[in-house]
Parts: C-alpha cells; structure tokens; sequence
C-alpha cells in the first residue's frame, strides 16, 4: 500500500513538475511583460518582454522590490494593498522607469497568488506601455482646441461680412434707383431706332426669301450625307453588339456613354441602368466592382490585367485612351473571359502535382536503393559500381525536378506555406555557400565572399525557403560560368535599414532580348542551353516567389558574355 502511496507520489510531483516547466516556457515567450512577486513585493521571476520594456536583465530584475520600477509609490503601495485584499485583477496607470531612466506610461495588472490553504503567496504582475494612446489623447486634445479656435475666428469674420454686406446693400439699392431713371430715357430712344429697323428688316426679309431657296438645295445634300453616316453608325453599332469582348465606353469626364450586349451579360447589368453613370457610381455596383477597383475610378489605363470575378470566373482587362489631338477624349475598357484559360491551367497544375506525387515514392525508393548498393561496395565491380552511381545521379536529378513541380504547384494553387521566425541570414545560409565554395574550387573558379562588418539585425524569415535562393542563385552561377570567379555578399543598407544577398559571376550571361522572361516557369536562355542541357527553369521562378512572399524584392542585371548578378533584397 505504501509503495503506492510513493508511486502516485512520484507521479504527481512530476506531473507538477512538467506543469510548471510548461507554465514557465509560456510566460517567457508571451509578448506581454509579465512576472510574478512574492509577499514582500520582491520579483521572482520575469519574461522576456518584461526585460525588455524595463531593460533590466533577468538576474537584475529578480529580489529587486517592484518600488524601484514606478515612480508613483502611493499608486503601487495602494496597487499591493488591493491585490493581497481581492481576487480579482487590480489595474492602475502609472509611470515606468526603466534601467536607462527612461519614463514610460504604462497600465499595471495584478492578480494574487494563493497557496495551498488560501493564504496570500504573492501575485503576478504584468505590464502593458500605453504610450502611444497618451500620445494620440493629447493630439487630439489638441486638434479639439485648434478647430474649437478655428470656429470663433470663422464667426467673427462672418458678423465682419454681414454687416459689410448691409452697407453694399443699401448702397446697390441706390444705385439701381438712379440706373432705372436713366434707362427710361434710354427706352424712347431706343423705341424710335425700332421702328426705322423695321422698315429695314422688311426690306431684308425679301433678300431672306432669296437665300431660303438656296439653303433648301445645301439641306439636301446634308441629308443625303447624313443618311450615309446613318449607315454606317449601323454598321459600327452591329460590330459592337456582336462583338465576342465586353466593350464599355466612357467619355472625358469619365460617364459611360456606352456598353455593348456581351459586356452587359459579363456583369449581369442593364445598359439602362448603368449608362451616364460616372465610373465612381459605378464601383456601387457589385458585378462592376472587381473592374473599377482595377482601372480606378480616375480610369487609369491597363493593358491586359487579370481580375477575378465570383469563385470561378477570371475576366482579362484592357483599358485604352482614346486620343484626338494629344488629348484624351474618351476611354474604352476592353473585357476578355480567360476563365476556360484558367481553369484548363488549373488541369494542368492539377495534373501536375499528382504526377509529381505519384512519382517521388518510387524515385525515393530507387534513390534509397542505389543509395544502400552504393554504401556497401562488396560484390559489384568497379564498373558496375560507376554504372549505379551514374543511375543515382540521374534519380536525384528526377528527384529535384519532381520536387520544383510540387513547389511550383503548390504556389499556383496558393498552398506554398511559411513558417516565419526571427534568425540570422547569415548563419541561415552559411551551410550551403561553404557546400557550394567547395565545388566552386574544385571546378577551378575563384570564389570571393563578402560578408558586413557590423552585426545584421534578425529578419523574420522561413529558414528552409531562403536556404533555397542561396542554393538556386549559386548553383545557376556554377553551371554557367567556365572561368573567372563566383562572388557571394551580403550587405547591411544602412539608410533603407535593408539586408541585400546577391551572387555575382562571370559566366555567360543573359541575352538582352530575352531579360524580360527570366523569372517565367521553365524559362532557360538559348545560350545556356546551348552549353548546359539539364536544368528544368523553375528554380529563379521559385526563387522570386520566396522573395516576395517575405515581403522583399528580387532583381538582377546581365550582359551576354560578360556574367550576371542575382540579389534578394529583404527588410
């Protein structure tokens, strides 16, 4: 019985133990500033955040009285007295002073600690920097005052002008007295001119006959003109209504004048309730939102950009000035459905991953298995053993094909996951330049590597994916550079606050025609390919995809012939 009192004993403590080791690890890593302090108000212990806003070490903080870190005693004096009082969470606000003297306003929260038997043990402390909601209180404050004088200064000088316009008033009613006596005079005169301009439009009138007769012939042949221009705004407007795109129309001050039968099904709109309506009315319709939010309510143009409308539906956008002059006087938006394009592309990625799945398991289990005959020597001869090592190298190379088409297709697809956590870049990729300062000597290249003096600052960063543009960026450099050297940097943009990778080389290059197309999927250059058959074109696609899913930018520069720099900028 005894020996399972002890047991059960035994069990518990640990129990106790793994719980207080857990409790421990989730207040060091909490992101409020948190520790706990015994009866006598002296701290046992604190997290992370809790030395970082006081800047205190965690040894200098523990047996320190929490009186040394507020500078309103009589606040924290009555903060203890409620705390060892209530069970419920005391607050108050105060001022920290950190290590520094730095004073901080902060919102305290204390909660008592209880043993066994329900007598105070302490209580636990956490801190919360309230400084940015001061700030904003007091600008505001601020503001109220300012436009609070605003006001009174705007009153006095609307009491300036009515009393100014009083005066004007009285002054113009005077005027217009004095204008009317003279204005009569001015009426009989003019009365008798009238009637010796009678006779003279008589006489005129007789001439009017004349030239009537002359207008009718000119009516004719504008109206024969104006049939031919009838014909053919029939003829336009048959274009437009059969046209397989949506065409809207807009005018100068951005209305739309016009929307043809195929871009009203588009977006399940009525031409009748649309048209005149400016482009900023329009984004209050639902269907044509997607599209204004694109081009903007100022119409800005767009040459073929991609919007999706609903869950399954993509239309590709084209918004074109219409010019006369130099000047724009109108603007047309060109609507094409891409949506057969995108869900056969969909297929595709589809079909792609399952392939790419269906066939890493064999490959892995040809990899394992050459990778075992290879480890163990006995019993095949050297050729033998130079054949299975030739088949394991060309499985790997499967093997990292199959993976960039996973890769690839979990990007289109959205399902390309990150794991971010604050690490060093440097020591992140440090394993694969000195892999790769090692083959780079052995294929007989110079291989310089520049590294910043002073301390680069910790990035959130997912460690796996940025090892993956280090490895794409120098492996390109290593198959396409024969001579010369290989150059790996990292640098600290003092004035952006930026850390830039880049890998330069003196290899080959890239054509200039062919610049533009360097991040597409399977994209290789006619002269690499020339030199270097193998290769699948994923990997600076990929890589681009890393970047700016960290938020940061990819960029290079190349001359044919003379070599290429790759750089990843990140913040």
């Amino acid at each position: 019985m005894d020996e399972n009192k002890e047991e059960i004993t035994e069990e518990t403590s640990e129990e106790i133990e793994d719980l207080r080791r857990y409790i421990e690890e989730l207040t060091e890593f909490l992101p409020l500033a948190f520790c706990m302090v015994n009866p006598l108000n002296f701290i046992l212990d604190a997290n992370h955040s809790f030395q970082d806003i006081t800047e205190y070490g965690k040894m200098e903080l523990i047996g320190i009285s929490i009186d040394n870190l507020f500078d309103n005693k009589e606040k924290i004096d009555d903060l203890k007295k409620e705390t060892s009082e209530n069970d419920s969470v005391i607050e108050i606000e105060t001022t920290l002073i950190t290590k520094k003297g730095d004073k901080i306003p902060v919102k305290i929260s204390a909660l008592s600690r209880k043993d066994e038997d329900g007598n105070f043990s302490g209580y636990f402390l956490t801190v919360n920097d309230i400084s940015e909601s001061k700030r904003f209180t007091q600008e505001l404050e601020k503001q109220v005052k300012e436009r609070t004088q605003e006001l009174q200064r705007a009153k006095e000088k609307l009491e300036e002008s009515e009393a100014v316009l009083e005066i004007k008033v009285k002054a113009r009613t005077q005027e217009l007295a004095e204008l009317n006596q003279k204005l009569e005079g001015q009426v009989k005169g003019r009365t008798q001119e009238l009637e010796e301009k009678a006779e003279e439009l008589e006489t005129r009138a007789k001439d009017m006959e004349d030239s009537k007769t002359a207008l009718l012939n000119i009516l004719e042949d504008v109206d024969h003109s104006f049939k031919e221009m009838d014909k053919e705004r029939k003829k336009t407007s048959a274009i437009i209504n059969n046209f397989v795109d949506g065409l809207l129309l807009f005018d100068s001050l951005n209305r739309l004048s016009l929307i043809n039968p195929k871009a009203e099904e588009m977006f399940d709109v009525k031409a009748r309730d649309i048209v005149k309506r400016t482009s900023k009315e329009l984004i209050t319709f639902p269907t044509l939102k997607p599209m204004i939010k694109l081009v903007g309510t100022d119409l800005k143009e767009v040459f073929r950009k991609e919007v999706q409308f609903g869950e399954d539906t993509f239309f590709e956008v084209t918004n074109i000035p219409i010019k006369k002059g130099g000047k724009s006087i109108s603007t047309l938006i060109i609507v094409h459905d891409v949506t057969r394009e995108r869900r056969i592309e969909k297929i595709k990625s589809e079909f792609v991953s399952v392939a790419a799945h269906q066939l890493r398991t064999p490959l892995s289990g040809i990899k394992w298995t050459l990778r075992t005959i290879l480890d163990e020597k006995e019993g095949i001869s050297e050729e033998q053993f130079n054949f299975v090592e030739k088949a394991y190298e060309a499985n790997e190379r499967m093997v990292n094909l199959v993976n960039d088409l996973l890769n690839v297709s979990r990007i289109e697809e959205g399902r390309y996951m990150y794991k971010p956590k604050k690490a060093d870049l440097m020591e992140t990729i440090k394993p694969i330049i000195d892999s790769y300062e090692e083959k780079i000597k052995e294929k007989g290249l110079k291989f310089e590597k520049k590294e910043p003096k002073e301390q680069l600052p910790k990035l959130k960063i997912d460690t796996e994916k940025i090892g993956m543009i280090a490895h794409n960026f120098l492996d390109n450099a290593l198959k396409y550079t024969k001579e010369g050297k290989i150059t790996f940097a990292i640098e600290l943009l003092d004035k952006e606050d930026k850390v830039k990778l880049s890998v330069s080389d003196t290899g080959v290059g890239i054509p200039e025609d062919q610049q533009e197309r360097m991040f597409n999927k399977f994209f290789r250059a006619a002269n690499v390919m020339r030199m270097e058959t193998e290769g699948s074109g994923l990997g600076l696609f990929i890589s681009k995809n890393i970047i700016e899913a960290h938020g940061g930018n990819v960029g290079f520069t190349s001359k044919e012939g003379e070599g290429s720099t790759f750089s990843a900028l990140f913040q």
